[in-house]
């Protein structure tokens, strides 16, 4: 990857990246999560805007509403909205039955959740608030958000808190991509640039952070996302107890839950060091052929058809099995949040380079 050192801070950079944004477009949109990436850059935006006169009836908020989330998570996300539209901002709070990947249902081999998912609001997480968008016409049932949302915003270039220093592999894909529809104005920023923000501008973030940060989890590893992913599901045990009636309103929109949340690491739900050791007796060259056929006679029963069959088309036989298993589990299971994607488009070229 080429790097260049500037003569400024990422602060400074992040503020260039936005403006140009806004420059170059009429209207730009912002994927909003209640995070603390989400929270920095949505602070970042405002204050630039404010800075050089930009209407915030040019920017539209995108927030997608998971259901299963902390209800600290929920009340920053509300806190923001209030702020955004009392600046003549649109924000756009979607609670969608989109699909979901659930590390709870290995067992049952039904590997998603769909959230807010019509005919279970007796258990749901939590009731779905009054203002929330519940449908819309360009949405199916069971549609990721990447796929909607490239759907609803095809022509309007959107702003994402991904930063490179949280994953290699998100270093490589960002640094691999020649065109985008993304702008990432912290990618450069690193965890301590984030922290030290929060704390300069007295940012309030979900407390479910410092929860964490009580139980033993590092600052590098401090997640938030829908409970049912495995990165959030190997700590909500220890953070429960912070949450009065969480637990209950948890194991009854999925049972199984009790059981991942014990045993997430164990060869009950394949660990990740049992597929290392099993994972390779298998051809995944031979598998993702053959499934790619059924999927493109079937592309509804397979929720990552339309992103694997992006990556099927760069393949070669100088790929390796690795890369393989991982386009043939995006085929099989779909990637939501595209991570697995992101690895694979740094594996594609870096195995060609060995």
């Amino acid at each position: 990857m080429f790097e260049k050192e500037l003569e400024i801070n990422v602060v400074e950079a992040a503020e260039r990246r936005i403006l140009e944004t806004f420059n170059r477009n009429q209207f730009v949109s912002m994927s909003f999560s209640g995070g603390k990436d989400s929270i920095c850059m949505a602070d970042m935006v405002i204050k630039t805007m404010q800075k050089y006169g930009i209407q915030f009836s040019r920017l539209m908020v995108i927030f997608f509403d998971e259901e299963a989330i902390y209800p600290d998570v929920e009340q920053i996300v509300l806190n923001w909205r209030s702020r955004f539209m009392s600046l003549g901002a649109k924000f756009y709070w979607f609670c969608m039955p989109i699909k979901h990947f659930n590390c709870c249902n290995k067992l049952a081999n039904d590997e998603t959740f769909i959230c807010w998912e019509p005919g279970k609001e007796s258990v749901w997480v939590r009731q779905m608030p009054k203002f929330a968008i519940r449908n819309h016409k360009d949405f199916r049932m069971g549609m990721n958000y990447q796929t909607f949302g490239e759907k609803i915003f095809q022509s309007i270039p959107q702003m994402v808190g991904l930063r490179m220093a949280e994953s290699v592999q998100r270093r490589t894909a960002i640094a691999s991509m020649k065109k985008s529809k993304f702008v990432y104005p912290l990618y450069d920023w690193k965890d301590n640039d984030v922290w030290l923000y929060i704390k300069l501008y007295g940012l309030q973030i979900p407390e479910t952070y410092i929860y964490l940060y009580k139980v033993g989890v590092p600052l590098n590893r401090l997640r938030i996302s829908q409970f049912f992913s495995i990165d959030t599901i190997k700590s909500l045990p220890k953070v429960l107890e912070f949450y009065p009636n969480l637990y209950e309103r948890i194991l009854k929109r999925e049972p199984n839950a009790d059981l991942v949340m014990l045993y997430w690491d164990t060869e009950m739900f394949r660990s990740s060091q049992q597929n290392r050791q099993f994972g390779n007796e298998k051809d995944y060259k031979k598998l993702l052929r053959e499934e790619m056929l059924k999927a493109a006679e079937h592309p509804k029963d397979y929720p990552g058809h339309e992103v694997a069959k992006k990556l099927y088309a760069r393949l070669t036989d100088r790929h390796s099995q690795a890369t393989y298993k991982k386009v043939y589990q995006i085929l099989i299971a779909g990637d939501p949040k595209k991570r697995t994607y992101r690895v694979v488009v740094g594996d594609l070229i870096r195995d060609l380079q060995q």
